[in-house]
């Protein structure tokens, strides 16, 4: 590790359109320590002839072509390539503010923080903010048995007793981390082919190790919508995996030792998940038929009626508590006739 170095991680795979603004984002960072990790991942497009273009104009830019094997081991053979005393994984094709380096490295250099969190913003396709989420905590540092107790169930979701949200996720790219932190807890991300939301469960395990987490109060990274990215995109087995992301965090919640918080939390990305299967489905290029089926099978899920009858939904938004009450009444034409609304 070198002091003061910043390593940056950008796994690229078939995103030709959007490569050049993320990278530029990078580039123009007021920060200028960077080590700048291009993981091609067997991407089929122009992606790694620009790769190399990239590498030609700034020499902080090293690119790595590889098979791919997706992005969890994308970010992962970054981990085993830097050399920086602080890394950050970002999806290529997002972006982010020309500040972002700076202000996580002081701060968790004046911290000696483990990890540092920020705010994100939502981007349609349009290329225009529809969503601001400025983190909304109690306090700024998070500190050892804090950061598993306090801080890591609001990470998972809201909470459902009083709607509060800190606008902060369990996801890869919305923080920097301590490359101390990766390389003593030997952690790596799983891959997206075993396990879906696969930074969710990965920093599920991580956050075990972690002893002080720093949040910045301010947006920093633009989360851009893309059409053709795997959450966008109806697989038949999608509800499958819905369920076994569920259950694999919550063996992960029992083999770490976390509190029963922690894992009632997960209850509440499960009905999203659910919710958003049930969307891709109504979206998808198929018959009636066939997706009156497969909605049909998803409402009639037992693990799923299992959760929803265990779930607090008094501080829900109203069209999402009519859908788990209609879901509990087995009416699953008015839920096929509420999400086709809302879709």
């Amino acid at each position: 590790m070198k002091a003061g170095l910043v390593s940056i991680v950008l796994p690229i795979y078939n995103v030709e359109k959007y490569l050049d603004r993320c990278i530029e984002s990078v580039i123009n960072q007021t920060y200028r320590n960077l080590e700048i990790l291009l993981v091609d991942d067997g991407s089929p497009d122009d992606c790694p002839q620009k790769c190399e273009e990239w590498a030609k104009k700034d020499g902080r830019i090293k690119v790595i072509h590889k098979a791919n094997a997706g992005l969890g081991y994308a970010r992962n053979t970054g981990i085993e390539n830097a050399s920086g005393e602080y890394i950050c994984f970002f999806d290529s094709d997002d972006y982010i503010d020309p500040s972002t380096i700076e202000k996580a490295y002081n701060t968790a250099q004046k911290n000696n923080s483990d990890m540092v969190l920020f705010g994100h913003y939502d981007v349609n396709a349009q290329g225009k903010i529809v969503r601001t989420y400025i983190p909304t905590i109690d306090k700024e540092s998070y500190v050892s048995s804090e950061v598993q107790e306090v801080l890591l169930p609001d990470l998972v979701s809201d909470n459902p007793a009083t709607g509060k949200s800190t606008n902060l996720w369990l996801s890869a790219c919305f923080c920097m981390y301590s490359m101390k932190l990766i390389l003593e807890s030997n952690w790596r991300f799983a891959s997206e082919r075993d396990i879906i939301s696969e930074d969710v469960y990965s920093l599920l395990r991580l956050y075990r190790n972690v002893e002080k987490v720093t949040i910045i109060p301010e947006a920093f990274y633009y989360y851009c919508e893309n059409s053709t990215s795997l959450t966008h995109t109806y697989k038949a087995d999608r509800f499958n995996r819905i369920k076994r992301f569920y259950n694999a965090c919550i063996d992960a919640c029992d083999e770490l030792n976390y509190n029963d918080e922690v894992k009632k939390r997960f209850s509440g990305p499960f009905i999203s998940n659910t919710i958003a299967a049930m969307k891709m489905i109504i979206q998808a290029d198929m018959s009636n038929d066939k997706k009156k089926s497969a909605f049909k099978a998803i409402c009639k899920d037992e693990q799923l009626h299992k959760i929803i009858n265990s779930v607090e939904v008094k501080k829900e938004k109203f069209t999402r508590r009519l859908l788990i009450w209609f879901l509990k009444a087995r009416l699953y034409s008015v839920c096929e006739l509420l999400v086709r609304l809302k879709a």
